[in-house]
């Protein structure tokens, strides 16, 4: 298959992309399609829908070899096997999206731009396909989740007045605290330091952590049970 576009995203490095789509709302990305003049047609009336599914390759992965039982982050110490689970080593390593339709720039500079929010989508994703959302069909009353069922655990987040003051030199700072919050509030680390280091457990009280979303590290602290941003450099 050939790709027809890549995605720009604010997650340029796996830890820390959200574990789906729509869990932060805050998280914006632009699928670049490539200059073909085919596209715009193509396009027509798509952005009469509010969400769209995009199809992705998890090129990261492309040079690993797929697995037929991994651990889901929701799961304790427990395998599944790979075609029950949303996880990226996949024989066809191929990802699916559902994410909403902000707008469709269609004079952008080499190429339309589709601009989305809710992603969980590495920066520079090649993208194979989007369809549109369709409600009577693609939501299912009554579905079962499996072992995926219950609520997933969120955590109070918490800014010091230096987080703060470095959010105020962007001119978006508003957005990209938002941001922060939202990828903070679900525990953004690797499965395996969630397994590993609780937020619960005392012993990992007082731990610092650090992420990179967009260009922007962010440095953040387990305090009582929830998470502290010390600094965003």
């Amino acid at each position: 298959m050939t790709p027809i576009g890549h995605m720009k995203t604010c997650f340029t490095e796996k830890f820390g992309v959200p574990r789906q789509a729509q869990m932060v709302p805050a998280a914006k990305g632009v699928l670049k399609l490539l200059p073909d003049p085919a596209f715009a047609s193509a396009l027509q009336q798509l952005e009469t829908f509010s969400h769209v599914w995009v199809l992705f390759v998890f090129d990261r992965h492309q040079a690993q070899p797929w697995r037929s039982l991994v651990e889901p982050p929701r799961l304790e110490q427990k395998k599944v096997g790979v075609f029950a689970s949303r996880s990226p080593h996949r024989p066809n390593p191929i990802g699916m999206s559902v994410v909403k339709l902000e707008r469709i720039d269609l004079e952008a500079s080499g190429g339309i731009e589709i601009h989305l929010s809710g992603v969980d989508i590495l920066d520079g994703s090649p993208v194979l396909d989007i369809k549109p959302y369709l409600p009577y069909a693609d939501r299912v009353e009554n579905a079962s989740a499996g072992w995926a069922e219950g609520p997933i655990d969120r955590f109070a987040v918490s800014f010091s007045p230096a987080s703060l003051a470095a959010l105020a030199e962007n001119e978006k700072s508003s957005e990209l605290r938002e941001l922060i919050e939202q990828m903070l509030s679900w525990d953004p680390r690797p499965s395996s330091q969630r397994k590993s280091m609780p937020l619960r457990d005392p012993q990992t009280e007082g731990l610092v952590f650090r992420f990179r979303v967009s260009r922007y590290d962010v440095e953040w602290q387990v305090q009582n049970q929830s998470l502290h941003v010390l600094n965003v450099l």
